[in-house]
């Protein structure tokens, strides 16, 4: 009854995903696919157009709060403008991942494997409803308390040339509600997809650890060939998975370093407004999470090795031997997510990119 409720839950987490795909790219069948992708880009473009003219404006005027927030702003909307687009570009590639994934956990056709699958589905769905949880509340808390400052301190990011000031504000409130759902959804996309992975590993290497336990006629059967087959699936799957959001995590570090430093920097000129302490904590957790999971899944790779010879290989017959060996030169090299395909993500990188931050802000600083 718990696995069963167990996967109705996970089938509830995935097809809520992909409305959440299918909303972000307007997939509703009134107009084609393509112009539906393209509408959405063409919202963050009018977004940017609105913020780059309030930039001007606060040039001309001299209000440096409002010329720095609009340039962070500008760069948080190129943020935007990247998980958008690789959501629009890779939708289906997407959409194929998670029907694997479904398929994955509904397959019970290893009766060896069925209780460990459904454990580790227990643990994965536990960390899933967590993630959302924390996710959905904090970037809507964010977005609020944004709103309200800006509403309550009378600053204007947006300027829409004709528009009374009292329409501009009601403007503003709306398009940065909207946020929510175009920073939301690109991130638990990234975010369950790499949660997903992560407790696939895990259940992997779990798998592994049986080969200690079963009896040698169950390997007979061709136990070590289903692992075999398994270990193949999840790398190719997770060669798509690391392909979709190389260059969309790339450009994430890019804009979210340079934001952060801006928003440093804003603090430092004005320290008493508490609101970017907010904006910089949430910018920091969403590369710390990037790089947690970079860390987490070479972790759980770089074990499999390790794994495979610490099994009773001696034991096995000639066939089980050569298929237990193969695996382990498949897993001689550990992979993780790697930003462009070339810049490893750990926690390394993180306290690199952290004291990058600080020093940039530093030097800006003492010039101004």
């Amino acid at each position: 009854m718990v696995e069963l409720q167990s996967k109705v839950e996970f089938l509830r987490i995935t097809k809520f995903i992909n409305f959440s795909i299918r909303f972000i790219t307007i997939d509703c069948g009134l107009i084609s696919k393509t112009a539906g992708k393209f509408t959405s880009l063409l919202y963050i473009f009018i977004n940017v157009y609105l913020t780059v003219n309030r930039i001007f404006l606060s040039m001309e005027e001299e209000n440096i709060l409002e010329l720095c927030t609009g340039i962070c702003t500008t760069i948080g909307l190129g943020i935007f403008f990247t998980k958008t687009f690789t959501i629009c570009y890779y939708e289906e590639e997407i959409v194929e991942l998670f029907k694997w994934i479904e398929n994955f956990y509904l397959d019970n056709s290893e009766p060896i494997l069925t209780k460990l699958k459904a454990e580790s589905l227990e643990k994965t769905l536990w960390i899933l409803k967590l993630f959302f949880k924390y996710y959905i509340t904090f970037t809507t808390l964010v977005i609020t308390y944004v709103n309200f400052f800006y509403l309550m301190n009378d600053i204007q990011m947006i300027n829409l040339p004709g528009v009374s000031k009292t329409t501009t504000v009601y403007l503003q409130i709306i398009l940065y509600f909207s946020y929510i759902l175009l920073f939301d959804i690109p991130v638990l996309c990234f975010g369950c997809l790499g949660i997903i992975f992560i407790g696939i590993l895990k259940y992997f290497n779990e798998s592994i650890a049986l080969l200690e336990n079963t009896e040698e006629e169950s390997l007979d059967d061709g136990f070590i060939l289903v692992l075999y087959k398994l270990h193949c699936e999840i790398y190719e799957k997770f060669c798509i998975y690391e392909n979709i959001f190389s260059f969309s995590v790339f450009f994430d570090f890019f804009f979210n370093t340079t934001s952060i430093i801006g928003v440093m920097l804003i603090i430092r000129l004005y320290p008493y407004l508490n609101i970017f302490h907010v904006v910089l904590a949430t910018l920091v957790s969403q590369l710390l999470i990037y790089c947690i999971f970079g860390e987490l899944i070479f972790n759980e790779t770089q074990k499999i090795s390790l794994n495979l010879y610490l099994t009773k290989w001696y034991d096995l017959n000639r066939e089980n031997k050569h298929a237990l060996l193969l695996m382990m030169v498949m897993s001689s090299r550990p992979f993780g997510l790697k930003a462009a395909g070339m810049y490893n993500i750990n926690i390394i990188v993180f306290v690199q990119i952290m004291k990058l931050c600080f020093s940039y802000c530093a030097i800006i600083y003492a010039f101004l």
